[in-house]
C-alpha cells in the first residue's frame, strides 16, 4: 500500500477515535405516567407520601400525611376505591400488603404497627400507643420504621428511625420471638434500619440507611451478605428476581437490580426524596416521594 494511503487511513482512525460529536443515548426503559390518579372530591392533592404497595389484583394502597384520608386505595387505572384511617395515626410511615391481602402500616409517631383488612378493620396491633421501648423490648418500639411479612406469617419490624437499632421478629399472631442488631457498622449491626423486605426464600433484606448499605440475613437473623453500592437506601421492595431500592438522600433515584447478586439493571433519576417503592404484576413502578408530596407511576416502554 502506498505511503499516502496508509497515512490517510491512520488519520481516519484517529478522527473516529476522537469524534466529539454527541451520540444518541440509549432510551430509558421506563417512562413517567402523568396525571395517572383520579382523586375523590374530598382530596385534590397528595400529602407527604410515605408508603405504597399493591395487592394481588394490582390495586394500589397509599399512605400519606393527610388527616382526612391517610390510607387511600386506587385500582390499576387510578380510579379511587376507598379510604380509611381518619384520626388514627400520629406520623404515617410505611405501608405493606402481605400475601393474604392484609394492609399493614407503621406509625412512627405512636410507635405502632397496625394490620387491617382491605376495608379498614383492625386485625392486629404491634406496640403500645405512645409507649417507648429499647432494643430488648418485647412489646414496645422506639424507632418504628417498616415491616415485612414472610410466607409463614412471621413479621419482621425495622425498629430503627430513632434510638433503637434493631430488627424485631414476631410470629403471625404477634408474639415476640427475637431481635437482632444493635448500634454500629459491623456486619449484623445497624445505624438506622429504615426499610425491610423478605424474598421468596425468606431471606431478610434491611436498608441500613445511615451505614449506606443493604444487609442480608436468613430468617433467624444470621448475617449473610451486604451491598454497599446503592447510595443511601431509604426503601426496599422485592418482586420475583428483582430488588427495587430508593435512595432519598444524595442521589434521589430508584435502582432496579438483580436479586441474586445486587447488580444494577436500571436507574431512574430526578426523584424528590423517594422513600418507598412498589411494583405491580405488569412491572409498573409506584414511587412515594416525601418532600415531593407525590406518588409517581412509571411504566415500561
Amino acid at each position: 500500500m502506498k505511503r499516502a494511503a496508509v497515512a490517510a487511513l491512520v488519520l481516519l482512525a484517529v478522527a473516529l477515535t476522537h469524534d466529539a460529536r454527541p451520540r444518541a443515548a440509549a432510551p430509558p426503559h421506563y417512562q413517567l405516567v402523568e396525571h395517572w390518579v383520579h382523586f375523590p372530591p374530598e382530596v385534590s392533592t397528595w400529602g407527604m407520601v410515605t408508603g405504597v404497595d399493591v395487592d394481588a389484583h394490582d390495586n394500589v394502597f397509599v399512605f400519606h400525611r393527610n388527616d382526612r384520608m391517610p390510607i387511600m386505595e386506587f385500582d390499576r387505572r387510578g380510579n379511587f376505591v376507598r379510604a380509611w384511617g381518619q384520626g388514627l395515626f400520629k406520623t404515617t410511615h410505611f405501608l405493606r400488603v402481605d400475601r393474604e391481602g392484609s394492609v399493614w402500616i407503621t406509625d412512627r409517631g405512636d410507635m405502632r404497627a397496625i394490620k387491617f383488612d382491605q376495608r379498614g378493620k383492625i386485625l392486629l396491633t404491634l406496640g403500645k400507643k405512645g409507649v417507648l421501648g429499647d432494643n430488648t423490648s418485647t412489646d414496645a418500639f422506639n424507632g418504628m420504621a417498616d415491616l415485612a411479612v414472610a410466607r409463614n406469617g412471621d413479621i419482621f419490624v425495622a425498629d430503627g428511625e430513632g434510638p433503637n437499632t434493631r430488627v424485631a421478629k414476631f410470629s403471625k399472631s404477634g408474639a415476640f420471638l427475637k431481635w437482632w442488631g444493635g448500634k454500629g457498622s459491623a456486619p449484623g449491626q445497624f445505624d438506622m434500619p429504615h426499610s425491610i423486605a423478605v424474598d421468596s426464600k425468606d431471606r431478610v433484606y434491611v436498608a441500613d440507611r445511615s451505614n449506606n448499605r443493604i444487609q442480608i440475613f436468613d430468617r433467624d437473623g444470621t448475617y449473610l451478605n451486604e451491598w454497599t453500592h446503592f447510595g443511601t437506601p431509604w426503601g426496599i421492595s422485592i418482586r420475583g428476581d428483582r430488588v427495587f431500592i430508593v435512595d432519598g438522600t444524595a442521589n434521589n433515584c430508584l435502582y432496579v437490580a438483580n436479586l441474586k447478586d445486587g447488580a444494577i439493571i436500571e436507574k431512574i433519576e430526578g426523584l424528590s426524596n423517594p422513600t418507598a417503592v412498589a411494583i405491580d404484576s405488569a412491572g409498573a413502578l409506584y414511587v412515594a416521594e416525601v418532600n415531593g408530596t407525590n406518588l409517581k407511576k412509571f411504566v415500561r416502554r
